[in-house]
């Protein structure tokens, strides 16, 4: 039976783009880790942090993306069909 659940896609999604398997499995991603799984600039992750359109995590002097966050943000900008 097919896993669609929300964290199975986005595992499955990280594969194909040759996204080494520990970052995969990682909890937490890095602004530069973020940018590589889904595709966009590091500019365009920092447009979003700065938007707060995505929640970020500092600590010590690093940002931090939990990857269910990632997931809720993913779901939350969904378009289920296209014109």
């Amino acid at each position: 039976m097919l896993d669609l659940t929300p964290k199975s896609v986005l595992d499955n999604l990280m594969k194909p783009w040759s996204i080494p398997e520990n970052l995969i499995k990682r909890p937490f991603l890095s602004p530069k880790e973020l940018s590589v799984v889904l595709d966009v600039s590091l500019t365009t992750v920092y447009r979003l942090i700065d938007a707060r359109k995505i929640p970020v995590f500092k600590v010590g002097g690093s940002l931090r993306f939990s990857k269910s966050d990632v997931l809720a943000y993913l779901e939350s900008h969904r378009i289920d069909h296209v014109v």
